[in-house]
């Protein structure tokens, strides 16, 4: 196992479309990226607005798990042509959503690459279409 010390610069970036009006997030931040019995981990911590976020992403093969810990909790869990419930928790309750997984492209190793999310995601009867990417490089 490789373990760094905030080597790798994260840049996630979100692009989402609900209706015909898209809106792209887009965050930035210094983390670690392991390698651990076949899968692959990123980890970084965010802050926004003071509120503090840490942030894994595991890589194991055809299967992606985004969990956030912090003033938002969540876990994630992106497989295609699976749909998968789980609850987003922020300080002014919970929400129930559903992802729905189209495609995921990862090209990642200790040397940096890219993971590529294309999914659906459903909060309250809202479709919303997502597509992310997630690059890591080395600083």
């Amino acid at each position: 196992m490789k373990n760094t010390d905030n080597e790798y610069r994260i840049t996630v970036s979100n692009r989402q479309t609900i209706d015909s009006e898209t809106d792209t997030i887009e965050e930035t931040a210094y983390g670690n990226y392991t390698e651990k019995n076949g899968k692959q981990y990123i980890t970084y911590k965010t802050e926004n607005d003071g509120d503090k976020i840490s942030s894994m992403i595991k890589i194991d093969g055809n299967e992606i798990l985004i969990k956030r810990t912090g003033s938002v909790n969540s876990s994630m869990t992106y497989k295609v042509d699976t749909k998968k419930e789980f609850l987003y928790h922020l300080p002014y309750g919970t929400v129930p959503m559903e992802i729905e997984t189209q495609r995921i492209v990862s090209k990642l190793d200790e040397n940096g690459g890219t993971i590529e999310l294309v999914y659906t995601l459903t909060v309250q009867g809202e479709k919303y279409f997502n597509d992310m990417k997630i690059t890591v490089s080395k600083r």
